[in-house]
């Protein structure tokens, strides 16, 4: 199989530059403090959080990771089928193709023969893929939303000071992009080839702001979107950061299941433009 040129397009990480300051966003934070202990301590009349009694303990600036994954399955097939071909001589009794003689059937009044034929068919399978990292039901308008509106800048390797690790590495996300492509029905008698090749293979970090308030021995984390300033009340604090640059070889490092020339299960091979492995500088991207 011909390898392809390397492509810095393909195999990218992209952090998101904050749009939304961090000064608004612990005025957003404040003013939404007791929401972060859930509906049933605010309407407690007893014992509920109050403005006085729900102090700051810490706050973070963090950048957390979705795939973008773009990718086309090419396949080249034989199918089997039989035409029917009308013959419009109604003396004709029998024809003959290519030296292969075919009986006329009389078909009501309407004489044909049925042809079987081999069709030699290509077709193309696009398949575009958006994940959350750490594996949460993200919805992909949102993060389609994130990578159409703002800024992002590449980088080579996972250095930024408050980047989480994703969970969800990039053995997974091909898999589900695989999986994808395998759901489409293609009605073949046999498979000349069969091949997969990813366009876009981009990791993504945005911003998100977390500040963490206690109250009565109890924490809660109220985030606040880098880009857009959405508040979610129910948040987390993730102890786990990037301790060790992460180059972009190791985020993009392919295991032997994937790389194989044939995937288990699906029966096409597997094409991947080669992982970057030069360093360039930081451009950004919109």
């Amino acid at each position: 199989m011909e390898t392809p040129t390397p492509d810095s397009s393909v195999y990218r990480i992209l952090y998101f530059e904050e749009v939304y300051p961090g000064r608004a966003a612990e005025e957003q934070a404040e003013k939404r403090k007791l929401d972060a202990f859930g509906t049933l301590a605010r309407l407690n009349p007893l014992n509920r959080p109050r403005p006085e009694t729900v102090k700051l303990s810490k706050w973070e600036l963090r950048y957390e990771p979705f795939w973008h994954l773009v990718a086309r399955r090419q396949v080249d097939y034989m199918h089997e089928s039989v035409y029917a071909l009308q013959v419009t001589n109604p003396h004709a009794r029998r024809i003959e193709i290519a030296g292969t003689a075919f009986e006329i059937i009389p078909a009501n009044g309407k004489p044909r023969v049925d042809v079987p034929l081999h069709e030699f068919c290509h077709r193309k399978i696009d398949a575009v893929v958006h994940q959350d990292a750490l594996k949460r039901n993200l919805k992909t308008a949102r993060m389609q939303g994130y990578i159409d509106r703002y800024k992002a800048v590449e980088r080579n390797q996972l250095d930024v000071e408050g980047t989480i690790p994703p969970q969800l590495p990039f053995n997974a996300a091909v898999q589900m992009v695989k999986a994808k492509l395998a759901a489409e029905p293609i009605d073949a008698h046999s498979i000349e080839a069969d091949t997969l090749e990813f366009t876009t293979a981009h990791l993504y970090f945005r911003p998100v702001f977390a500040f963490e308030y206690a109250w009565n021995n109890k924490l809660g984390v109220i985030e606040i979107d880098g880009l857009t300033g959405e508040v979610v009340e129910n948040g987390e604090w993730f102890r786990e950061k990037v301790e060790i640059a992460m180059s972009r070889d190791m985020l993009f490092e392919l295991g032997a299941e994937v790389a194989s020339a044939v995937v288990p299960g699906s029966g096409y091979a597997v094409k991947l433009l080669n992982k970057v492995t030069q360093d360039k500088p930081a451009t950004g991207t919109s």
